[in-house]
């Protein structure tokens, strides 16, 4: 006799066997995507539709062949991923130029939605012969999401806005654990732009290492709603002439935000890095450390530039180079508190410019140590710098 209990036992088994919806087989261990002979998948859709119809039921690696691939890749939520079985996807040949993920049309080229434990290594995601959009949209509540050794081709038309970021993190839904590491990310309006649902539910855990950015017309690096940031070890690199652009823009990023061991080229002018209502907390402040910021041009040109209810934050060993003709002195200054920031720390950094020199400011704390220009050099500094000692330095060629 049948007895219940082996019925449902039964089914219990065939599930974790075999589907998560309709009759698909839920995928397991590794599989190869291309048009070789011994290929699971021949397009990446195809390998992405066999995960929308069963699922994972273990860590699931599909090894992409050499090739470019001219597809709109979308990624939902994915039934059975978890810590243990996360999903990747990964050239075969361990380099990020032999596979080609490219779309040329609107939209995005990759979109995520709601999807979790997804990574992509060593791959190229091309959207740059496109006029507008991402190459990489994430939406709804996604999480760790990891992108490593990935090359993002965003478009190269001068644009502005979100719509036309190089990686895009809509506002629709928490973005949790997404680490971006040593990736290059080129053109585009902005190169990441991440917006948490609002300032009362920011996202969390968000990691940017190792990265270069290049070529960004409005803003390298924009994070907006955000609860702790690390941006670390990056190089921002642009020649755009737009007259607004930041180098790393950060709204409402509040807690213990690390920004550290950066490097920013900004040749025309503009903001280095740029914060508006970040506040940390007295016993968890904020970071600014050891970043290497050049600013040039002959408009607004800042180094560093604080508004709104930026608190708490520690501004050390940054090398801030300004490289300008001095013509709008309103507009420029190597660090600037614009807003009603309190207990801003400044300790060990050097100002200078190619042709005056700069100051060095040693010491403890120092907060409103602003529009100061290089063309200036204003000694009446060293009474005005509540006990803080600041020492002339020589020009660096």
């Amino acid at each position: 006799m049948i007895t219940l209990k082996n019925i449902i036992g039964a089914t219990l088994l065939a599930i974790s066997v075999n589907a998560f919806a309709g009759d698909c087989t839920a995928l397991s261990g590794q599989y190869i995507i291309g048009k070789v002979e011994n290929a699971d998948f021949q397009t990446i859709t195809d390998a992405t539709n066999a995960l929308k119809c069963g699922g994972v039921s273990s860590p699931v690696t599909f090894l992409i062949e050499n090739g470019t691939y001219s597809e709109k890749i979308a990624i939902g939520a994915i039934p059975g991923a978890s810590a243990f079985n996360n999903i990747t996807f990964e050239s075969k040949s361990g380099n990020n130029t032999d596979v080609i993920i490219t779309h040329s049309s609107s939209d995005a080229t990759l979109s995520v939605n709601g999807a979790a434990y997804v990574s992509f290594e060593n791959l190229t995601i091309d959207h740059k012969a496109a006029t507008y959009g991402n190459t990489v949209l994430i939406d709804g509540k996604s999480s760790n999401l990891h992108f490593k050794s990935v090359v993002f081709d965003g478009v190269e038309s001068a644009r502005t806005g979100a719509n036309n970021a190089t990686i895009y993190f809509a506002a629709n839904g928490p973005k949790s654990q997404i680490l971006i590491e040593d990736c290059e990310i080129n053109n585009g309006s902005t190169g990441i732009f991440k917006s948490g649902p609002s300032a009362d539910a920011p996202d969390t855990k968000t990691s940017i290492t190792g990265t270069l950015f290049f070529n960004q017309y409005e803003t390298g690096l924009a994070l907006t709603n955000e609860d702790a940031p690390i941006i670390i070890n990056n190089v921002i690199s642009s020649l755009s002439t737009y007259n607004s652009y930041k180098a790393i823009n950060l709204d409402n990023a509040i807690n213990g935000t690390m920004i550290s061991n950066n490097i920013i080229n900004a040749s025309n002018g503009s903001v280095g890095i740029s914060m508006n209502n970040s506040s940390a907390e007295p016993t968890y402040m904020g970071e600014i450390n050891n970043n290497s910021i050049a600013v040039g041009g002959k408009d607004q040109a800042y180094g560093i530039y604080l508004t709104g209810s930026t608190d708490n934050q520690i501004l050390n060993f940054n090398r801030l180079k300004l490289s300008i003709n001095g013509t709008a002195k309103e507009t420029q200054a190597y660090y600037k508190n614009a807003g009603t920031g309190i207990n801003i720390n400044m300790m060990n950094n050097i100002c200078y410019d190619l042709g005056t020199g700069g100051y060095t400011i040693v010491g403890n704390s120092y907060k409103d140590f602003f529009n100061q220009l290089p063309g200036q050099s204003n000694p009446a500094l060293t009474v005005s710098a509540n006990g803080i000692m600041i020492e002339k330095v020589s020009p660096i060629k």
